[in-house]
């Protein structure tokens, strides 16, 4: 009661001004209403506005005030049903509720974090395995140039060998030509040699008769 009559006495010395958007709150006292007018005798234009109520300042007169609920209902009141700030009671129920969103938005950072941390070791892995796999595609492909080279030598090789084989094809073709050469004139020569036999043989056997005649014709004398 003395806190009401404090209140009414401030209000009275101050002096009316028109505050927009301003917002106060109904105070400790549990159940308001706001009214048409300026008395209490006036019709209220909403009842039962419950401690803890924002409500929306509109004008000031003397020790009332105009104000809209959140409903958007509009009317006045005694300065000493509302507070510049929130109730305690309200006050402590918003602390709760701002500590438990601190606290949601806590155990939210800490999953992203955690959410974070294994994305980053994810990466991490997925780095290794690729560092792992570079350094195996890299061995793979000294394979394969130490292949190429390898195969690049048995193409010259080859290549070598193949002209190898055919200078000593032509070799031997030659060699074969000139046997064939030496064969046939070997031939030749036998028989020029047969027929030069068989020639002296002839001649031979038309000389010795005569030669036997002779030597029988002198024993005689």
């Amino acid at each position: 009661m003395l806190k009401q009559i404090l209140f009414g006495l401030t209000a009275s010395f101050s002096v009316i001004t028109s505050a927009y958007a301003e917002t106060v709150y109904v105070s400790d006292i549990q159940f308001v209403a706001i009214r048409e007018g300026l008395s209490n005798d006036t019709r209220a234009t909403e009842r039962g506005i419950k401690s803890g109520t924002p409500l929306t300042v509109l004008d000031r007169r003397n020790d009332y005030i105009k104000v809209r609920t959140p409903d958007g209902n509009e009317g006045w009141l005694p300065n000493y049903f509302i507070s510049e700030d929130r109730v305690s009671r309200d006050e402590l129920v918003y602390l709760q509720n701002q500590l438990t969103k601190a606290k949601e938005s806590q155990i939210a950072a800490e999953e992203t974090l955690q959410e974070t941390k294994n994305t980053n070791d994810e990466l991490v892995n997925s780095v290794e395995m690729l560092t792992t796999q570079k350094q195996a595609l890299e061995k793979q492909l000294n394979d394969v140039s130490e292949l190429a080279q390898k195969a690049k030598a048995i193409v010259s090789a080859n290549q070598e060998s193949d002209y190898k084989i055919e200078s000593l094809q032509q070799q031997v073709d030659t060699l074969v030509a000139q046997n064939d050469e030496l064969s046939s004139s070997i031939e030749q020569r036998w028989f020029m040699i047969g027929a030069g036999t068989l020639l002296l043989g002839g001649v031979f056997g038309l000389l010795f008769p005569m030669t036997r005649k002779k030597k029988v014709s002198s024993s005689s004398w």
